[in-house]
Parts: C-alpha cells; sequence; structure tokens
C-alpha cells in the first residue's frame, strides 16, 4: 500500500495573492588577516526584499579599511591603509520548486590605491551568473560564470607563493 508523501511547504510556490514573505535589513561584517602583507575588514549593510512570488533581491554597500605591514609599503608602494566602498546587487529567481537562476553586479566607487600586485587589489567593477538546483531543502548545487574589470589579484592561482 502506497503512501502519498507531502512535500515540505517550503518548496512550493506559491504565486496567488502574492504578499512578500520577507523584507529587511541585515549588516555583514569581516576579518581577513594575510600572513607577509596585513588585513583587512569590513562592514556591508544590505536591504533584502521579495520582488514577486519567485523573484528574491538584495542590494547594498560594502566599506572596506585595508592595512598593509609596514615591511610591504616599500616594495608595493601602497599607502599604509585605504579605505574602499562598493556598491553591489544581487538577485534570485526561481523556475521551479528545484531550478534557480542568479547573478550579481558590484561597482567599486572609492577605489583603494594598491598596486595590481597586492592581495588587496580588487575589481573596479564585477558581474556573474549563476544557476542552482535544489537535491534536497538541504542539499543545492550550482555553477557560475562571472566577469571582472579593473584590478585583479593572483591570490588565487597555484603559482602564488603564500
Amino acid at each position: 500500500m502506497a503512501q502519498e508523501v507531502e512535500q515540505p511547504t517550503n518548496l512550493k510556490l506559491q504565486t496567488s495573492n502574492f504578499k512578500p514573505r520577507y523584507a529587511g535589513t541585515s549588516v555583514d561584517a569581516g576579518v581577513m588577516f594575510m600572513p607577509h602583507y596585513g588585513s583587512a575588514y569590513y562592514v556591508a549593510p544590505k536591504l533584502r526584499f521579495q520582488a514577486t512570488p519567485r523573484l528574491f533581491v538584495n542590494t547594498g554597500i560594502s566599506v572596506v579599511q585595508y592595512s598593509l605591514l609596514p615591511s610591504q609599503m616599500k616594495y608595493e608602494g601602497s599607502p599604509r591603509t585605504a579605505t574602499s566602498t562598493y556598491i553591489f546587487a544581487e538577485g534570485a529567481y526561481l523556475l521551479n520548486e528545484r531550478w534557480s537562476v542568479n547573478g550579481s553586479v558590484m561597482k567599486n566607487i572609492n577605489p583603494a590605491p594598491m598596486r595590481r600586485t597586492t592581495p588587496y587589489s580588487v575589481p573596479t567593477e564585477a558581474m556573474h551568473f549563476g544557476v542552482d538546483y535544489k537535491i534536497t531543502p538541504n542539499v543545492t548545487v550550482g555553477a557560475r560564470i562571472g566577469y571582472s574589470n579593473g584590478g585583479r589579484s593572483n591570490m588565487h592561482s597555484p603559482f602564488y607563493p603564500y
């Protein structure tokens, strides 16, 4: 005798009589320490909202403070401390209960005067596009493709010595 399995309500898309499920703000913050270079910390307030039953949007600003070790200033030609300010927007669109597409854009509106050889030399603008597939409510796989313009860090290169 087969039993009917009820799907979790969080996987079902509600499209009639739309009322936003959430709208709110949040603040992300973080710190990074890099041997041989220095440190950086950031704060990023953002606004989150559900625009339609299937479209979710985040937008905000991120302020990053960089601090180089004194030994790096002579090699890098960068100031001891610097600040960058980024604006960003990101969104996700649910195609069905399992598939979604997502993307983001970022623009550095106040680039720090770091040389391109430091790990902190980040893009001045960037974007990405991706897809996600929800296998179970707690397991998702996805793929992304991105583009950036401006500063570039070779920190993710296998030839980077640190």
